[in-house]
């Protein structure tokens, strides 16, 4: 046997010896979390294929999809906000200023055009919505698998004994009970003026007046929580984007049945959380308050319409289903 093959495994011994790296011991973070998508090491963009041979990997990982959905999820909101924005105008402020739904008319009127033209509402609202909610969906997905991973669930069974989806958050959750009331008002003042009269431009401040005058009880409390929620959610959504994770914080152990994880009163908070919790809220209260005393103080407060006006808004209510009979 010769010299060299003996050396081998010393040589061996002594590259592995020198490319160990001593490190300092850290603590394990009893709470992981696994939403933010850190807990897993990020894939390398090349892998080593032979030696100095280096090839692309191809598709994504789950959190480049994290990456993507992310974005898709944030910059969704951008042209929705802006009809927010418009039509917090229109329902709000100027029957605010005006007092008067008649004279109100003319200036929603004018701004019709600009959210209701043929291709550039689905471009706005239709499209955004719907990659805002399914991004959403798709996220919570990723990180429900990553969750199981966590554990150790390998088995369906296993899996079956973890929740499916996180724990959502009150962004999260004020999404997903808006989402329903968006579609219940979309049905309302888009789809029904459109099967009964082909078309919605009948369809106004008055006609949002006489569904309030015909069911006062279900337009104030439908029109309470749906702007409530919304307006919450936009805030809150918004605020996140810009750093402070107010409606998007969720509960810590040990706070099972306790509201405090989810709108951020710990005692363990900082200062500047305190604070951040009461600004995001205090301008989600206003913003709130400011909408429902247009909505509900003055366009809730018109009346009924007259004449053949208020015949063929009596026939578009009447044609929602289920509970058109009532409405």
């Amino acid at each position: 046997m010769s010299f060299d093959e003996l050396s081998k495994p010393e040589d061996i011994d002594t590259k592995s010896i020198i490319s160990l790296q001593e490190l300092d011991p850290s603590p394990v973070h009893d709470v992981l979390d696994i939403e933010s998508g850190e807990y897993f090491p990020r894939a390398a963009s090349l892998t080593q294929h032979g030696a100095g041979i280096s090839i692309p990997k191809l598709g994504l990982s789950g959190h480049r999809w994290d990456s993507w959905l992310t974005g898709i999820q944030k910059y969704s909101t951008y042209p929705p906000t802006a009809f927010f924005i418009l039509h917090l105008a229109n329902t709000s402020l100027i029957p605010l200023v005006t007092r008067s739904v008649p004279a109100s008319e003319s200036y929603l009127l004018l701004t019709r055009p600009i959210y209701q033209a043929p291709g550039l509402e689905h471009l706005v609202l239709t499209v955004p919505i719907i990659a805002h909610i399914a991004s959403g969906i798709a996220l919570r997905n990723i990180r429900a698998r990553r969750r199981a991973r966590l554990y150790g669930a390998e088995t369906r069974a296993q899996r079956n004994t973890l929740y499916f989806w996180p724990r959502m958050s009150l962004q999260a959750r004020t999404g997903y009970f808006v989402a329903p009331l968006i579609g219940f008002h979309v049905w309302v003042n888009r789809a029904t003026p459109l099967i009964v009269e082909g078309g919605s431009s009948g369809v106004g401040l008055g006609y949002i007046a006489h569904g309030f005058a015909r069911s006062p009880v279900f337009w104030n409390a439908f029109y309470f929580f749906f702007v409530t929620a919304s307006v919450w959610h936009f805030v809150g959504g918004w605020a996140t984007w810009m750093g402070w994770r107010v409606t998007t914080a969720r509960r810590e152990r040990g706070q099972k049945g306790s509201l405090d994880g989810y709108l951020g009163l710990t005692e363990t908070k900082s200062k500047r959380q305190r604070k951040m919790w009461w600004v995001v809220n205090g301008v989600a209260a206003a913003g709130a308050a400011l909408w429902l005393a247009g909505a509900l103080g003055v366009v809730g407060r018109a009346g009924e319409g007259a004449g053949w006006e208020a015949k063929g808004w009596n026939e578009m209510y009447s044609h929602i289903p289920i509970i058109g009979e009532w409405l």
